[in-house]
């Protein structure tokens, strides 16, 4: 086994963790501090450093190695200037920090072994790759699946997202403000990971002809409550239905809705809806490519969760019913569409 190896300290730096080891009355501090010097003085093995301090082999390493933040902070706070014994820590987080190519490496994304081989050719420190998981662990690094991000080229972006929020954030007593959308019903059972035993693979039965829907939906953002319309086309005719189905909701007040810039939210049948309801029908167009704006998009994943994932109805007027009963029952608890939707309105009791 060899020793762990601990490179570029100075004398003025080995006195200085000396005193540190010799005054400190944090017994953890003079502990890390402790095995640093074991591995400098003496050239000790991690395991022989354990046996001695009284602690676990790896824990031994990658404290020799790395230190923590809260030891980092004491002995620049105790000296004025940080221990050169964080310097592989140091490199670590710097280099994780960092994408690969950045750095004029080959490759696109960092494993264990390919940030151990890095960390020992910048400071001649070469750490085990389980010592090297519970470090970045330490040092609060995690794999996490990052995401796309997506610009909007609408060149009126600010100006549409402000009328937006203006408007709902703003309302006059007795208007009503909606976000509205529309989403696909098939008699396709979507698919979504389930359990299973070991080695077994569920099988979801489908449809001879799996004949398509459509659900035409708004949600007001203040009540949580929601307005759903089930159709076999999402066309004009259908929208301005919606349309409708609010106005005669609201018959005093001004409703505004907010959505995207679709193709079936404009031209003659919409305007003409806009017209009938005499000012009292305010549409609002969201920026371009940006989904995320509209928060009802965030029910229907509940929607599918809860209705269409993994379930083969007997029939589609058996799957409308079932959605249409998904609305009725999340119409009775407003305060989890709200939370659902991130309303500020749902702080509100």
């Amino acid at each position: 086994m060899k020793a762990i190896l601990i490179s570029g300290l100075t004398a003025a730096q080995h006195r200085e963790l000396d005193l540190l080891y010799r005054k400190t009355k944090d017994p953890r501090l003079r502990t890390r501090a402790q095995m640093i010097l074991l591995s400098v003085e003496r050239g000790l093995k991690a395991v022989e450093i354990a046996a001695i301090v009284r602690e676990g082999y790896r824990g031994a390493l990658a404290e020799a190695v790395s230190g923590r933040r809260r030891g980092r902070t004491e002995r620049c706070s105790a000296s004025g200037t940080p221990s050169q014994s964080d310097s592989g820590c140091t490199a670590l987080v710097a280099a994780v920090r960092r994408r690969p190519r950045r750095l004029d490496l080959p490759f696109s994304l960092w494993t264990l072994q390919r940030l151990t081989d890095y960390l020992a050719e910048q400071t001649g420190i070469r750490i085990a790759l389980e010592t090297l998981r519970q470090v970045l662990k330490r040092e609060g690094m995690v794999l996490s699946r990052p995401q796309h991000k997506i610009s909007s080229p609408d060149p009126d972006y600010a100006v549409k997202k402000k009328a937006v929020e203006d408007s709902r954030d703003h309302l006059t007593p007795g208007d009503v403000f909606y976000y509205a959308d529309e989403f696909n019903l098939s008699w396709l059972p979507t698919l979504k990971a389930l359990w299973s035993p070991v080695g077994q693979q569920v099988m979801i039965s489908t449809p001879g002809q799996p004949r398509k829907h459509y659900g035409l939906g708004a949600v007001n953002y203040h009540t949580g409550e929601t307005v759903v319309l089930f159709k076999r086309h999402k066309r004009r005719r259908e929208v301005a239905e919606l349309l409708h189905t609010l106005v005669d909701k609201h018959p005093t007040g001004t409703i505004y809705v907010a959505w995207d810039n679709a193709d079936t939210h404009q031209d003659d049948e919409i305007e003409a809806v806009v017209r009938g309801a005499a000012g009292r029908l305010v549409l609002l167009y969201l920026p371009t490519y940006r989904p995320w704006l509209n928060p009802i998009e965030m029910l229907w994943p509940h929607f599918r969760r809860e209705v269409t994932h993994c379930e083969l109805f007997e029939t589609v007027a058996a799957l409308l019913q079932a959605a249409c009963e998904f609305f009725d029952r999340y119409n009775r608890s407003p305060q989890q569409v709200l939370s659902i939707i991130g309303s500020y309105a749902a702080k509100v009791s």
